[in-house]
């Protein structure tokens, strides 16, 4: 999103303000040389753009994540470790025949003072999986048979079937609780200021600038949160957001860009804080003939070398993947299968004449404008694949142009950067998963493999773990032939902060993206 003349001058009297507020301050208290951490204070958050929409059970992207991670929590959420955190629930318990999971919940408060209980456990749970709910993980969910709420702090899940990544759905932003009487009132309003159980409570939304919440004070954390409170600036030009941090504009800043990423993190004043978990790759629409056969996915992935992506779209920062995205130490993971493609180009016009087409063909490569590491992936890829006689057409909208194409399934091949939403192997269903939704965000257009399709279903409810270790095991073979998706590299995820700022984690692996729930951990000196 690019920022009128009008707003970059109005950015600059709101940082002189600060700036002046701020010396003024240190004056004061004659601290200015040797400032402490204290409670208090604002922190602001330059973000990448402004979220379409705050409605709690969609994922709406990064930049909208971050701020609910503020204003909303769930039964459970990812801690800064990356492991499952109770927050609403204070405990829960399993059936051996894991059909009914029974959650306690705590003694919570949500924004207007009221408690949180089983019911708006249930009218949360409920809206969100609704037949005629947008929810993102409607369909995960829809596993819950019925909500019983035998007391005010008492909730019980019955399941139709074993589901064994529940909870870890119920841990995502998606899954906040809110309570029932504003589901009444306002639960078809995506415009509807929320309410939540958070840190902070929503106080204003400046659209176009910035939009800011405030302390909570009856959040069930004692101690908690620090600030009070945080200013999400919107960025949408990459050169800005990172200029705001260097100036002291803003305290923090998302999605670093690789070409800034040694600055900042030489700088004195300045610190980054990076992760590699999310990854790189291209997603094919098997609809468009060539793209239908594996051979031909294949083909494509021993044809490019991952160094020229890394070197041209991430200044060098980043690993070569060979194999599926799947992170040490996760499930599926084998350190053999983590290579199987190798960059070769004449065993790639090999797949080529086996599969009809020797002479390569034309396609249109999907990506974006707006972030440069989309636009120069799609870059390398064209020049990669021009060597093996397929000639890339690029199409670079802007990135919700992108995003209306992808879900429309509006494209031959398109490149994505992503990761899984949870710590669970069944992220991959979100990606590999067809049937009757062909079309989605995550997933290879039109794709749809009964084999696959049966493995992941084994996996989510196979209660064994050695069991379904070997399911997974079978499944990557399985995916690996079928190639609906080439894999490039895991790229580093970097947030740039100011040395002033204490508390902020980058939450490892797939879950960098949820890293905004960290705020409530915040200090500034």
């Amino acid at each position: 999103m690019a920022i009128s003349h009008q707003q970059s001058e109005a950015k600059k009297g709101y940082s002189m303000k600060r700036k002046i507020f701020g010396l003024a301050l240190a004056l004061a208290s004659g601290v200015f040389a040797h400032q402490a951490l204290a409670d208090g204070g604002t922190l602001y958050f330059g973000i990448s753009g402004e979220p379409s929409t705050l409605e709690s059970t969609i994922n709406a992207g990064t930049p909208a994540r971050t701020i609910r991670l503020a204003i909303h929590r769930g039964l459970f959420n990812y801690g800064p470790d990356g492991k499952l955190s109770l927050e609403l629930a204070e405990g829960y318990d399993v059936t051996p025949d894991a059909l009914t999971y029974t959650f306690k919940l705590r003694g919570a408060k949500f924004h207007d003072g009221s408690p949180v209980t089983s019911a708006d456990v249930k009218a949360s749970i409920e809206r969100m999986t609704a037949k005629d709910s947008k929810a993102t993980y409607r369909n995960e969910l829809g596993v819950i048979q019925s909500i019983e709420t035998p007391d005010a702090k008492t909730v019980k899940l019955v399941l139709s079937k074993p589901f064994v990544p529940l909870v870890h759905y119920l841990a995502l932003p998606e899954s906040a609780i809110i309570p029932a009487a504003w589901i009444a009132e306002h639960g078809t309003d995506p415009n509807a200021t929320p309410i939540g159980a958070g840190p902070f409570k929503f106080a204003n939304w400046e659209r176009g600038r910035e939009l800011t919440v405030e302390k909570f004070d009856g959040y069930y954390k004692e101690g908690k949160p620090h600030l009070d409170g945080v200013h999400y600036v919107f960025y949408g030009d990459e050169n800005t957001r990172v200029n705001a941090l260097k100036s002291g504009d803003v305290d923090i800043i998302d999605y670093v860009p690789w070409k800034d990423a040694a600055s900042i993190e030489s700088s004195s004043d300045l610190q980054l804080a990076s992760t590699t978990g999310p990854f790189m790759m291209l997603q094919f629409n098997t609809k468009f003939e060539p793209f239908s056969k594996p051979e031909v996915r294949q083909a494509i992935s021993y044809a490019i070398d991952r160094a020229t992506v890394i070197n041209t779209a991430f200044n060098g920062r980043g690993t070569p993947l060979f194999g599926i995205a799947i992170p040490e130490g996760y499930m599926g993971y084998s350190k053999e299968k983590a290579n199987f493609f190798k960059h070769d180009v004449a065993k790639a016009k090999e797949l080529l004449v086996k599969a009809g087409y020797p002479d390569g063909f034309e396609a249109r490569l999907l990506s974006t404008s707006q972030y440069g590491f989309h636009n120069n992936t799609a870059i390398a890829v064209q020049a990669e694949l021009a060597k093996i006689g397929i000639k890339v057409k690029l199409d670079l909208p802007d990135w919700s142009g992108r995003i209306a194409k992808n879900n429309a399934g509006d494209y031959d091949f398109l490149v994505a950067g992503t990761a899984g939403d949870i710590a669970d192997p069944d992220w991959l269903s979100n990606f590999f998963y067809g049937g009757q939704q062909l079309v989605r965000l995550n997933n290879s257009a039109y794709f749809n493999d009964t084999v696959i399709n049966d493995l992941l279903d084994k996996g989510r409810v196979t209660l064994d773990a050695g069991e379904r270790e070997k399911i997974y095991g079978e499944f990557v073979d399985r995916a690996l032939e079928q190639s609906p998706f080439v894999y490039l590299m895991w790229r580093d995820q970097s947030f740039g902060l100011s040395k002033k700022v204490k508390g902020f984690t980058n939450i490892p692996g797939f879950l960098t993206f949820q890293s905004g729930i960290t705020v409530e951990d915040v200090e500034v000196e």
